[in-house]
């Protein structure tokens, strides 16, 4: 879990699964597949539900034109008792066609045949449209609301042979029978539905709970100012940033790393090989070696480098499997000039603090000549003389002019094997310099001034 998720969390409140990316997901996943699944069962009820009504018109039109047209039935109703000729078998066409009502009417409109038997004598009912139609010898089969309630009834015609209307068929189902038929089905549409339910509710929070593990939980608004700070802190820190995926492809380069590896502006996505790095470079940023201030050359800057993987790719399966590589790249070029430097002037004063802790040592004159001798030899040069006037050597203040004195050889170091010893011997005496001749006159000799003895505090 990433160290910024745990904070991001507590400030989610108490249902931080539900204000994450991932919850968010969820919850509209879920509402859309609600929403889906009852749209699909109200639509399949409703289509159900019109196909039974269609049914429905089909089979009261067939049996209401098969009873008109049966034989003898002009003749029935021509009768002098024609309720009774006709009353049984049009119950029994009722009860072999699954109707509800089969009712034969005379040319008033009057009935001659009824289930219900108080009804036998009475006007038909129905719109009054309708009704005009019917007794006009029209075919007509609409929903409306019968003797028996909302119902879907066919009417049709009986006439003579020369078409003389007599009075017609109306045969009649319930809109409750039709809709019985699809509720008896509905127990079964509605597991399946819920079934389809529970199995994309599933689906959906396993997809849930990946997004949530890869997002740490975090909401959008968590997530926004995270990359915000993120990249503005990439591009804003003096340190090159590369960001490798498994496959050791560039997947991210801050300024700085583009700058410090010389990086053409499409370098993103391609391998690390294919980068035109330095071999040793390019070997190191493919490994999976983990890296700590580690000083490679990158053309003429010297690059402190430190790698770390970034995880391990859980979602592929295979456990351990890194998932990339940061890298982040520091100049020490000029470190390393300024810690040269610095090394140099350290051992100039340690010259000067041993020269000083070594001559102050003594106060005699030759064996501070000699002190001084150890400590310049070989440090500061590879032979060293020192020689002094004879006034200086005995304790007096040499008077100008100084070229007649000669001066005498008090202590030698660093002198060559193959050199006469009588040439660097300590001791000897030192012809005085001679004046050349100038053009305004003869020039001074090039040996610097004697050192002036300087006299111990008391």
């Amino acid at each position: 879990m990433s160290r910024h998720a745990r904070p991001a969390r507590r400030r989610l409140g108490p249902l931080p699964h539900l204000r994450s990316v991932a919850g968010q997901a969820f919850i509209l996943q879920l509402l859309l597949i609600l929403v889906l699944v009852t749209a699909a069962v109200v639509a399949v009820v409703a289509d159900a539900r019109a196909h039974g009504t269609a049914d429905a018109r089909r089979r009261s039109l067939a049996v209401a034109e098969t009873f008109a047209h049966a034989p003898g039935m002009a003749r029935a109703m021509s009768g002098d008792k024609p309720t009774s000729a006709l009353e049984s078998h049009a119950e029994a066409a009722r009860k072999r066609s699954g109707v509800d009502s089969v009712v034969v009417f005379d040319a008033r409109g009057i009935r001659l045949t009824h289930p219900e038997t108080p009804l036998i004598g009475k006007r038909i009912v129905g719109p009054a449209g309708l009704i005009r139609d019917e007794l006009h010898g029209k075919t007509i089969s609409q929903a409306f609301r019968a003797s028996q309630g909302p119902s879907v009834v066919s009417a049709v015609p009986v006439t003579r042979a020369d078409g003389t209307f007599l009075g017609g068929v109306s045969v009649g189902v319930k809109i409750q029978s039709v809709h019985s038929t699809v509720d008896r089905r509905l127990p079964m549409l509605i597991g399946s539905s819920a079934g389809a339910l529970a199995l994309a509710t599933g689906g959906a929070a396993l997809l849930n709970r990946r997004v949530r593990r890869q997002t740490h939980g975090l909401g959008t608004a968590q997530m926004t100012r995270m990359y915000e700070h993120h990249d503005a802190v990439l591009h804003s820190v003096r340190e090159g940033v590369l960001v490798l995926t498994a496959d050791k492809r560039l997947l991210l380069v801050n300024d700085e790393a583009r700058e410090l590896l010389r990086l053409a502006p499409d370098a993103e996505g391609r391998h690390v090989g294919a980068l035109g790095l330095e071999p040793h470079l390019t070997a190191l940023l493919t490994s999976e070696r983990h890296v700590t201030d580690e000083v490679h050359s990158c053309g003429e800057r010297l690059l402190s480098v430190n790698m770390r993987c970034t995880g391990t790719m859980r979602s592929t399966g295979r456990a351990g499997t890194p998932a990339g590589s940061v890298v982040t790249l520091r100049d020490t070029t000029a470190l390393r000039v300024l810690s040269d430097r610095a090394v140099e002037t350290g051992e100039r004063l340690k010259l000067l603090s041993d020269a000083g802790v070594r001559i102050n040592s003594t106060l005699e004159l030759t064996g501070t000549a000699e002190k001084l001798v150890d400590v310049a030899v070989p440090r500061f040069a590879d032979i060293v003389a020192v020689e002094l006037l004879d006034p200086v050597l005995r304790g007096e203040e040499p008077e100008p002019p100084y070229e007649p004195l000669a001066p005498h050889r008090t202590a030698v170091g660093g002198a060559p094997a193959e050199a006469p010893s009588s040439a660097w011997a300590s001791g000897s005496s030192t012809p005085p310099p001679h004046r050349r001749a100038g053009p305004c006159g003869p020039e001074p000799p090039s040996s610097s001034r004697p050192i002036r003895p300087v006299p111990a505090s008391g």
